[in-house]
């Protein structure tokens, strides 16, 4: 059979996935958790990056219309593969968060964004956030704005009092 097996249900796999789909061709895309979205579940939990929500709605809708065989908590196995007619396979199992080769990178108070912006840990009053890419801007935003609104341990934007700068 002329078709694709992908393992990946991020925005590459989705995105493939449903274009093929949308042409005819047999496809099966396999997740290993039990939703589809990948990175862009955490991104849609950042403050002003609701859009995700949206994203991921449009993508779910497209996987129906498209009729693509969507495989929630499941990883293609070599057999699987073997076994099947497809000709081919597409791994798009995006990316793993970098470590660092910094002193004090295995400090058990050192956590990734990955687990910050999943709520799988939660952090103190006092974080350091390193890294000033997307990602750094990011776990930021959400660190100060969690729910929506600023908490009693956020600096409030604008200009701050020297008292205030001191404070935090």
């Amino acid at each position: 059979t002329d078709g694709f097996i992908f393992q990946g249900g991020g925005p590459a796999g989705l995105a493939c996935a449903t274009t093929l789909g949308k042409r005819g061709i047999n496809t099966v895309l396999f997740e290993k958790r039990n939703e589809i979205g990948g990175q862009f579940n955490l991104a849609k939990r950042v403050p002003g990056k609701e859009e995700f929500f949206e994203t991921l709605r449009y993508f779910k809708k497209q996987l129906e219309l498209t009729g693509v065989d969507v495989r929630l908590n499941s990883e293609v196995k070599c057999e699987d593969i073997k076994q099947s007619d497809f000709s081919h396979v597409v791994l798009s199992t995006g990316v793993l968060p970098r470590e660092l080769p910094l002193k004090g990178f295995d400090h058990p108070k050192v956590v990734g964004y990955t687990e910050v912006l999943s709520g799988k840990v939660s952090v103190g009053n006092t974080v350091a956030v390193v890294g000033a890419g997307g990602i750094g801007f990011d776990v930021s935003e959400f660190l100060s704005d969690p729910k929506g609104e600023l908490t009693s341990s956020a600096p409030v934007p604008g200009i701050a009092s020297e008292e205030e700068i001191k404070e935090f």
